[in-house]
């Protein structure tokens, strides 16, 4: 059980930056994948984008706002480990599930190399599937968790609420 009292502290320290603070998560962490979805969506017309792919690694939320530069990294960082739960078991599962994908598309995609075309369409169906995780995440960030499902999507007030 966490402290709620230390809870409702970090939402007040994270406002006015893009930390959600109801989740106490920021999307920004999803820029790090979002690279290797424009990769993966450049492979079709530039199949040598699969090294920048390969060369890719990941990185933990921690690492990310660490390396980010970003003004707000601190307290991102701080707050991570105060993240509610209901929202931190669907987030690190679903980056996890986004880690996994990134392996997989490596390795099936290493082993298409000499097929520009297979390697393209293979390219494609990996970027979409990870952008649905992407999306996913988001959703999980503004504080949209269904039990655990993966197709999560906010209904049209959560929605309002983001705008």
């Amino acid at each position: 059980m966490q402290d709620t009292s230390m809870i409702d502290h970090y939402r007040q320290l994270v406002r006015n930056t893009t930390i959600d603070d109801r989740t106490l998560l920021s999307t920004d962490y999803f820029n790090h994948f979002n690279e290797v979805i424009m990769l993966l969506s450049m492979v079709s017309d530039m199949p040598e984008m699969l090294d920048e792919i390969v060369a890719w690694t990941p990185k933990t939320y921690r690492q990310h706002f660490e390396d980010s530069g970003l003004a707000f990294a601190p307290i991102a960082i701080e707050a991570f480990d105060h993240v509610p739960p209901e929202y931190r078991v669907p987030f690190d599962e679903t980056i996890n599930d986004m880690n996994s994908l990134i392996v997989e598309a490596v390795a099936t995609l290493s082993a298409m190399r000499d097929d520009p075309d297979m390697l393209g369409f293979t390219a494609g169906d990996y970027w979409r599937r990870l952008q649905e995780l992407v999306d996913r995440g988001s959703a999980i960030v503004h504080g949209s968790v269904q039990d655990h499902n993966p197709a999560v999507t906010m209904d049209q007030s959560e929605i309002d609420d983001l705008f």
